[in-house]
């Protein structure tokens, strides 16, 4: 292998070749002082930058995670970790069904996307939106995504928790503006790093033959109350991911314009049709007004307040969070604001 520095383009994020004084991809002009040598990832071994939080190739975050990064303590609704509790001890039943089935619709989704998806490039303008909102709700892995050719406006995820999937609908990525279109991806990269996955796959199933496949593998019929437990729960998740959307965005009007279009309604400055709370009873997600009510609710907390404070600082501080300083280029621990070698600050 050579030894030769390669470098990253400053402005698009592509790899220069030798000694090349402009961007082949962008045609910027690169400053020999300026760009910064690639790194290998200790993953996958693909070239990539140091001060990077994330590998572009595999999407593994690069960068420990600090007391500076947001935990998914910072926005979980207490309705999901309370029944998310109560169905961790129902036993191992939903957690091995949901394995099952989770397995099954991870390959079948997968396969599909390959077919009929278009992947998301990560250094692409929303591969870069992707990986900013990643960062900010502090994710260990950015999800795979892809752009789904359907007239419905709306996103998903789906697979494990230490592979997950992110899928946006064509129609979502033309009738969004760049800001809804945050709150779109940090609602579902909510769910990543509350690590919903599982539940969510079992949940989701229940009205496509989850009881049934339960049944045939000789398990039974999946306890109604449980049942219900998990349609309750999957719609607590919800808020919380919501929440997560909040953060990114800052804006409760934003997540009120997004949640307008996803569900098709065209306000001119009222709210939509009142809807009935019983509606949800048998639903994974609640009602638009609850989810509107709950994300104005939390926005003026003092929790709210907290976690905003530290996606603030953690902004600023980002550039001193590598592992060498910027100014010397002396090694030293990702959290240290100071080089102990020039003794200058890193942000």
């Amino acid at each position: 292998m050579s030894s030769r520095p390669t470098h990253f383009c400053g402005k698009c994020g592509t790899r220069i070749p030798g000694a090349s004084q402009y961007c082949p991809r962008c045609g910027a002009r690169i400053a020999s002082d300026s760009s910064t040598p690639e790194v290998l990832c200790r993953f996958c071994q693909a070239y990539t930058r140091p001060d990077r939080t994330f590998c572009l190739n595999c999407r593994r975050r690069l960068i420990a995670l600090t007391p500076y990064d947001v935990t998914a303590n910072d926005f979980l609704f207490s309705g999901d970790k309370d029944n998310l509790e109560m169905l961790q001890e129902t036993g191992p039943l939903p957690y091995l069904l949901g394995g099952v089935l989770s397995k099954g619709r991870e390959e079948s989704m997968r396969s599909w996307l390959a077919r009929n998806g278009s992947k998301v490039e990560m250094q692409s303008r929303l591969g870069s939106m992707i990986v900013g909102c990643s960062e900010t709700l502090g994710l260990d892995m950015i999800p795979e995504t892809f752009i789904v050719p359907t007239h419905e406006l709306n996103a998903s995820t789906f697979g494990k928790d230490d592979s997950p999937v992110l899928a946006i609908t064509s129609a979502a990525l033309g009738s969004l503006d760049e800001i809804e279109m945050m709150a779109l991806v940090g609602h579902e990269l909510g769910h990543v790093k509350s690590k919903h996955m599982l539940y969510h796959t079992l949940a989701e199933s229940l009205g496509a033959g989850a009881s049934f496949v339960a049944n045939i593998a000789g398990l039974g019929l999946i306890a109604m109350p449980i049942q219900m437990l998990l349609l309750a729960w999957h719609r607590d998740s919800e808020i919380s991911a919501d929440r997560a959307a909040l953060l990114i965005v800052d804006d409760p009007s934003v997540f009120r314009s997004m949640m307008l279009k996803i569900v098709g309604y065209r306000s001119h400055g009222n709210e939509p049709p009142g809807d009935s709370s019983l509606a949800e009873v048998f639903q994974t997600h609640p009602t638009y007004g609850r989810r509107l009510a709950m994300v104005r609710e939390f926005y003026l907390t003092r929790d709210y307040a907290q976690a905003r404070e530290k996606v603030r600082l953690r902004s600023r501080v980002k550039k001193a969070f590598v592992p060498f300083c910027r100014f010397c280029g002396a090694a030293k621990a990702i959290p240290d604001f100071y080089c102990k070698a020039c003794g200058r600050g890193q942000y």
